[in-house]
Protein backbone atom coordinates (compact mmCIF):
# COMPACT_ATOMS: atom_id res chain seq x y z
CA UNK A 1 0.00 0.00 0.00
CA UNK A 2 1.35 3.38 -0.99
CA UNK A 3 1.94 5.82 1.83
CA UNK A 4 0.64 9.35 1.48
CA UNK A 5 1.61 12.55 3.15
CA UNK A 6 -0.60 13.62 6.02
CA UNK A 7 -1.26 17.01 4.34
CA UNK A 8 -3.01 15.36 1.39
CA UNK A 9 -5.80 14.11 3.65
CA UNK A 10 -5.68 16.48 6.61
CA UNK A 11 -5.37 20.05 5.40
CA UNK A 12 -6.81 21.55 8.62
CA UNK A 13 -8.55 24.08 6.36
CA UNK A 14 -11.92 23.01 7.72
CA UNK A 15 -10.98 23.57 11.34
CA UNK A 16 -12.65 26.99 11.20
CA UNK A 17 -15.96 25.49 10.05
CA UNK A 18 -15.46 26.21 6.36
CA UNK A 19 -14.62 24.08 3.36
CA UNK A 20 -13.91 24.60 -0.33
CA UNK A 21 -16.26 23.89 -3.16
CA UNK A 22 -14.91 21.92 -6.08
CA UNK A 23 -14.51 25.26 -7.87
CA UNK A 24 -12.48 26.51 -4.84
CA UNK A 25 -14.92 29.04 -3.34
CA UNK A 26 -15.18 28.80 0.46
CA UNK A 27 -18.49 28.01 2.17
CA UNK A 28 -19.45 27.32 5.76
CA UNK A 29 -19.71 23.59 6.37
CA UNK A 30 -23.39 23.77 7.27
CA UNK A 31 -24.36 25.57 4.07
CA UNK A 32 -27.17 24.06 1.99
CA UNK A 33 -24.54 23.06 -0.58
CA UNK A 34 -22.59 20.90 1.86
CA UNK A 35 -25.82 19.58 3.37
CA UNK A 36 -26.85 18.32 -0.08
CA UNK A 37 -23.39 16.94 -0.90
CA UNK A 38 -23.27 15.19 2.49
CA UNK A 39 -26.68 13.58 1.94
CA UNK A 40 -25.58 12.38 -1.50
CA UNK A 41 -22.37 10.99 0.01
CA UNK A 42 -24.43 9.04 2.52
CA UNK A 43 -26.67 7.68 -0.25
CA UNK A 44 -23.67 6.75 -2.38
CA UNK A 45 -21.96 5.04 0.57
CA UNK A 46 -25.10 3.08 1.33
CA UNK A 47 -25.32 1.96 -2.29
CA UNK A 48 -21.77 0.68 -1.78
CA UNK A 49 -23.00 -1.45 1.12
CA UNK A 50 -25.84 -2.83 -1.01
CA UNK A 51 -23.53 -3.51 -3.92
CA UNK A 52 -20.95 -5.27 -1.74
CA UNK A 53 -23.64 -7.44 -0.16
CA UNK A 54 -25.00 -8.43 -3.58
CA UNK A 55 -21.73 -9.10 -5.46
CA UNK A 56 -22.16 -12.09 -7.71
CA UNK A 57 -25.94 -11.79 -7.62
CA UNK A 58 -27.70 -11.83 -10.96
CA UNK A 59 -31.41 -11.27 -11.29
CA UNK A 60 -32.94 -12.84 -14.38
CA UNK A 61 -35.47 -10.79 -16.29
CA UNK A 62 -37.04 -11.25 -19.68
CA UNK A 63 -36.19 -7.78 -20.92
CA UNK A 64 -32.66 -7.51 -19.59
CA UNK A 65 -31.74 -11.20 -20.07
CA UNK A 66 -29.36 -10.79 -17.17
CA UNK A 67 -29.92 -7.80 -14.89
CA UNK A 68 -26.74 -7.52 -12.85
CA UNK A 69 -27.91 -5.55 -9.84
CA UNK A 70 -24.43 -4.68 -8.47
CA UNK A 71 -23.44 -3.34 -11.89
CA UNK A 72 -26.64 -1.30 -12.15
CA UNK A 73 -26.07 0.15 -8.69
CA UNK A 74 -22.49 1.10 -9.59
CA UNK A 75 -23.85 3.05 -12.56
CA UNK A 76 -26.25 4.88 -10.25
CA UNK A 77 -23.35 5.63 -7.91
CA UNK A 78 -21.50 7.31 -10.78
CA UNK A 79 -24.56 9.45 -11.49
CA UNK A 80 -24.77 10.42 -7.81
CA UNK A 81 -21.11 11.44 -7.87
CA UNK A 82 -21.82 13.56 -10.94
CA UNK A 83 -24.72 15.26 -9.13
CA UNK A 84 -22.47 15.92 -6.13
CA UNK A 85 -19.86 17.49 -8.40
CA UNK A 86 -22.45 19.76 -10.00
CA UNK A 87 -23.75 20.89 -6.61
CA UNK A 88 -20.24 21.54 -5.27
CA UNK A 89 -19.20 23.62 -8.28
CA UNK A 90 -20.09 27.21 -8.99
CA UNK A 91 -22.22 27.08 -12.16
CA UNK A 92 -20.48 30.25 -13.39
CA UNK A 93 -17.02 28.67 -13.21
CA UNK A 94 -15.16 27.27 -16.21
CA UNK A 95 -14.97 23.93 -14.43
CA UNK A 96 -18.77 23.51 -14.30
CA UNK A 97 -19.21 22.91 -18.05
CA UNK A 98 -16.47 20.27 -18.01
CA UNK A 99 -18.42 18.13 -15.53
CA UNK A 100 -20.73 15.29 -16.48
CA UNK A 101 -24.18 16.84 -16.77
CA UNK A 102 -27.38 15.19 -15.66
CA UNK A 103 -29.67 15.77 -18.60
CA UNK A 104 -32.80 14.38 -20.20
CA UNK A 105 -30.87 11.45 -21.71
CA UNK A 106 -29.64 10.34 -18.27
CA UNK A 107 -33.16 10.69 -16.86
CA UNK A 108 -34.65 8.76 -19.80
CA UNK A 109 -32.21 5.91 -19.18
CA UNK A 110 -33.40 5.50 -15.60
CA UNK A 111 -37.05 5.78 -16.71
CA UNK A 112 -36.53 2.95 -19.20
CA UNK A 113 -35.16 0.73 -16.42
CA UNK A 114 -38.14 1.66 -14.28
CA UNK A 115 -40.66 0.80 -17.02
CA UNK A 116 -38.94 -2.49 -17.84
CA UNK A 117 -38.89 -3.59 -14.19
CA UNK A 118 -42.45 -2.43 -13.60
CA UNK A 119 -43.67 -4.69 -16.41
CA UNK A 120 -42.29 -7.66 -14.49
CA UNK A 121 -43.13 -6.66 -10.95
CA UNK A 122 -46.34 -6.99 -8.99
CA UNK A 123 -46.94 -3.88 -6.90
CA UNK A 124 -49.17 -4.51 -3.90
CA UNK A 125 -51.82 -1.97 -2.99
CA UNK A 126 -50.90 -2.42 0.68
CA UNK A 127 -48.31 -0.33 2.47
CA UNK A 128 -44.88 -1.92 2.43
CA UNK A 129 -43.06 -2.51 5.71
CA UNK A 130 -39.35 -2.74 4.85
CA UNK A 131 -37.74 -5.88 6.17
CA UNK A 132 -40.82 -8.09 5.99
CA UNK A 133 -39.50 -9.87 2.92
CA UNK A 134 -35.74 -9.85 3.31
CA UNK A 135 -32.57 -7.86 3.74
CA UNK A 136 -31.94 -6.94 0.09
CA UNK A 137 -35.35 -5.32 -0.44
CA UNK A 138 -35.10 -3.56 2.95
CA UNK A 139 -31.71 -2.14 1.97
CA UNK A 140 -33.11 -0.89 -1.33
CA UNK A 141 -36.07 0.67 0.51
CA UNK A 142 -33.63 2.44 2.83
CA UNK A 143 -31.69 3.73 -0.19
CA UNK A 144 -35.01 5.01 -1.58
CA UNK A 145 -35.65 6.95 1.64
CA UNK A 146 -32.13 8.42 1.45
CA UNK A 147 -32.69 9.39 -2.19
CA UNK A 148 -35.88 11.24 -1.20
CA UNK A 149 -33.92 13.16 1.45
CA UNK A 150 -31.30 14.07 -1.15
CA UNK A 151 -34.05 15.26 -3.46
CA UNK A 152 -35.45 17.53 -0.71
CA UNK A 153 -31.98 19.03 -0.18
CA UNK A 154 -31.65 19.78 -3.88
CA UNK A 155 -35.11 21.35 -3.98
CA UNK A 156 -33.98 23.60 -1.10
CA UNK A 157 -30.86 24.60 -3.08
CA UNK A 158 -32.93 25.37 -6.14
CA UNK A 159 -35.33 27.55 -4.16
CA UNK A 160 -32.99 29.13 -1.60
CA UNK A 161 -29.94 29.66 -3.80
CA UNK A 162 -31.58 29.96 -7.21
CA UNK A 163 -29.66 26.91 -8.49
CA UNK A 164 -32.01 26.20 -11.39
CA UNK A 165 -29.10 24.37 -13.02
CA UNK A 166 -29.91 21.53 -10.60
CA UNK A 167 -33.49 20.95 -11.75
CA UNK A 168 -32.48 17.92 -13.85
CA UNK A 169 -30.59 16.52 -10.83
CA UNK A 170 -33.75 16.86 -8.75
CA UNK A 171 -35.73 15.07 -11.47
CA UNK A 172 -33.13 12.31 -11.57
CA UNK A 173 -33.43 11.70 -7.82
CA UNK A 174 -37.22 11.69 -8.10
CA UNK A 175 -37.05 9.01 -10.81
CA UNK A 176 -34.37 7.13 -8.88
CA UNK A 177 -36.67 6.93 -5.86
CA UNK A 178 -39.41 5.48 -8.03
CA UNK A 179 -36.99 2.98 -9.57
CA UNK A 180 -35.77 1.92 -6.13
CA UNK A 181 -39.33 1.33 -4.92
CA UNK A 182 -39.99 -0.93 -7.90
CA UNK A 183 -36.60 -2.59 -7.61
CA UNK A 184 -37.23 -3.47 -3.94
CA UNK A 185 -40.55 -5.08 -4.89
CA UNK A 186 -38.87 -6.89 -7.80
CA UNK A 187 -36.13 -8.24 -5.51
CA UNK A 188 -38.81 -9.46 -3.07
CA UNK A 189 -40.37 -11.51 -5.87
CA UNK A 190 -37.11 -12.89 -7.29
Amino acid sequence: MKEYEFDLVTTKGGDRGESSLYSQEREVKNSPIFEAVGELDELNSYFGIIRASLEGSTIKTGLFKSFNLPSEIRGIQKDIMAISSLIATNPMSELYNKLKQIDEAVINKIEKREIALLKQTKISEEFIIPGDTGLASAQIDFARALARRCERRIVALIRERGRIDLIECQKYLNRLSDLLFILARFVEQS
